[in-house]
């Protein structure tokens, strides 16, 4: 699960660098997160909750996600 988390939150540092690089900002939506969740984690729905709620996606997003069900 921790190797997922860190592939996850690496796609979306490189995201910004790339971003950085180019001289524009990137939005990413909260679909396009649960989407790169889901090809992380597999199709396990529990496995991809705590892979958005971790605290490392929240550092990298820098913004806290919090599911309810």
């Amino acid at each position: 699960m921790k190797r997922a988390i860190r592939r996850t939150g690496q796609k979306l540092r490189s995201f910004q660098q790339k971003a950085v690089a180019g001289g524009r900002k990137v939005q990413t939506t909260l679909g396009e997160l649960i989407a790169a969740a889901f090809d992380t984690a597999g199709n396990e729905v529990k496995d991809v909750a705590n892979l958005l709620a971790s605290p490392e996606l929240g550092r990298v997003a820098k913004s806290r996600i919090v599911l309810v069900q």
